[in-house]
């Protein structure tokens, strides 16, 4: 339900995204989604079920993904795609 909604509002976020980085898996696209909307990890955690410790990890791993240093800001970044 959320990526049908996101996708209506922020239809060329995810072309972006899939044209950058097409290896993305769908869970880590989502992750991108919620972190374009600016939500915490602790809302992202509640929305998806999760540990908040395991979406730390998604972050983590979606940043060495994307190639980003860690002083590079992951959410500054998503906004810009």
């Amino acid at each position: 339900e959320f990526e049908v909604r996101f996708q209506e509002v922020h239809s060329e976020f995810y072309d972006n995204l899939n044209n950058s980085f097409p290896d993305l898996t769908p869970n880590e696209k989502k992750i991108c989604a919620f972190l374009r909307l600016n939500m915490s990890t602790k809302d992202i955690a509640a929305i998806t079920y999760q540990s908040v410790r395991s979406i730390n990890m998604a972050r983590f791993r979606l940043r060495k993904k994307i190639g980003l240093e860690s002083d590079d800001n992951l959410v500054t970044y998503l906004s810009q795609i």
